[in-house]
């Protein structure tokens, strides 16, 4: 190994060990309440930021082909329960989330802003 390379090394690994732990704390915020075949809940804190949003979405959906999940920041307006399609969930539901991560397209669509 030359010697520039092996004095980079350090460097190096401290940056993709400090972007694998900021990518880490980026969805902790969040968490997933439920999940059908096709659906997906989120809850994340209010402040969380669009990246967050995105990393809680896809992990959220992971395995899943045709997922959507959807992002509240306020557990008392998201179902108890995830339906069986989109289209199932409640108008209040749905008016009052947050995001929706659509995972085939990988899009996250901001519905609102963070309070």
């Amino acid at each position: 190994m030359s010697r520039s390379l092996h004095a980079s090394f350090p460097r190096a690994w401290l940056a993709l060990l400090a972007a694998t732990l900021a990518a880490g704390q980026a969805h902790a915020s969040c968490r997933t309440h439920d999940r059908s075949e096709q659906v997906a809940l989120v809850l994340c804190s209010t402040h969380t930021d669009a990246a967050a949003l995105k990393a809680a979405g896809e992990a959220a959906c992971k395995g899943k082909t045709l997922c959507n999940a959807w992002i509240w920041d306020d557990a008392s307006k998201m179902p108890a329960q995830a339906p069986v399609a989109d289209k199932d969930l409640p108008k209040s539901a749905s008016s009052a989330a947050r995001a929706i991560w659509i995972h085939d397209s990988q899009h996250l669509m901001q519905l609102r802003k963070a309070r």
